[in-house]
């Protein structure tokens, strides 16, 4: 029972010690370089629309626009010169009347759509940083860039 309870306050002892010789000091920075990783997604975005309705285009705008613009034609020149102008005016109302009707608000709706694409995209995962700690060069891997020193663990056997 005695040699159980001395091996025991043995082992206790050496594992004190052996944690006694971990500690942390600060090595010197040599060199640090971004690793890379390249990540595919996808960006969307909301894109103005405007949808033609399916309807029949309406005449009613095409024929008052020709009517007015024939009798306002024909108010002017005289002679043959007023037939023309009423002519004109008959052509010239008849397309501003069918544009009035049928590219106005009634003919589509404006809305917005979605558009993706797919994208790749190189982002920085991590910094290789090679350091300089009782005359020998190590490397690690940090998440963020390091600064001009950087703390290391050292173990003392």
């Amino acid at each position: 029972m005695q040699k159980k309870i001395i091996a025991t306050a043995i082992l206790v002892a050496v594992s004190i010690q052996s944690r006694a010789d971990d500690f942390t000091d600060t090595a010197k920075v040599i060199s640090s370089r971004p690793i890379y990783q390249t990540v595919a997604g996808q960006e969307c975005y909301n894109v103005p629309v405007r949808t033609q309705s399916s309807g029949s285009r309406s005449m009613g705008g095409s024929i008052l626009g020709g009517i007015a613009g024939a009798l306002l034609g024909s108010q002017v020149g005289q002679g043959s010169g007023r037939v023309a102008a009423g002519a004109a005016g008959a052509i010239a109302g008849a397309i501003t009347g069918d544009r009035i009707q049928n590219d106005g608000s009634n003919s589509g709706s404006e809305g917005m759509q979605q558009e993706c694409k797919d994208v790749s995209k190189q982002v920085v995962s991590g910094y290789e940083v090679h350091y300089l700690y009782g005359g020998h060069e190590g490397v690690t891997t940090m998440p963020q860039q390091p600064g001009n020193t950087i703390t290391v663990g050292v173990t003392a056997h």
